[in-house]
């Protein structure tokens, strides 16, 4: 049975959607966390991953953004996005990737994966985006991934992911 699908983030700025981030990925201003999945998966998090988890740039600085310079910025950036871009959407639904990450439904391998290893996937209540899509790809350390990036979805979104090998349940 689907989940019921997590509030929407309200944010007004990058700040507040930074803060967003931390709160639910780095618990609370931490540099890195791990968090276990229930597929048995160890999810390790940096501050960088923000940029990737809201598709975050500034068309006027090279690629890809460097967190130690644009951390001050983004935290003293008291109102609305500065120079920076971002997916909304993605911004929006950080706690249901929150959620995909570690009470995901299933996980997979797949061949239709270009930058990520495995992709775990969330289905929820909600029409007609029913799922959120969290990517990953494997760290050094056995056991451990790397968020790539997670966006919300419809059933046939996953179903490319779904012709490769499911790792979970």
């Amino acid at each position: 049975m689907p989940a019921k699908r997590p509030e929407l983030i309200a944010y007004s700025g990058v700040k507040e959607l930074y803060e967003a981030f931390e709160r639910l990925f780095l618990r609370g201003g931490n540099a890195s966390a791990e968090h276990e999945s229930s597929c048995g998966c160890t999810v390790k998090i940096f501050d960088h991953h923000f940029f990737h988890m809201v598709k975050l740039c500034d068309p006027q600085k090279p690629q890809p953004l460097v967190m130690a310079i644009e951390k001050e910025i983004i935290r003293n950036t008291h109102q609305g996005f500065a120079n920076y871009t971002h997916d909304r959407q993605r911004g929006i639904h950080l706690a249901s990737a929150a959620l995909a990450m570690v009470a995901p439904d299933e996980v997979w391998m797949s061949p239709a994966l270009h930058t990520a290893d495995v992709a775990f996937i969330k289905l929820f209540d909600t029409t007609p985006y029913n799922c959120t899509i969290f990517l990953a790809k494997f760290g050094d350390n056995e056991g451990e991934v790397l968020p790539v990036t997670s966006y919300r979805g419809r059933s046939r979104d996953i179903r490319k992911y779904c012709r490769g090998t499911k790792i979970y349940p």
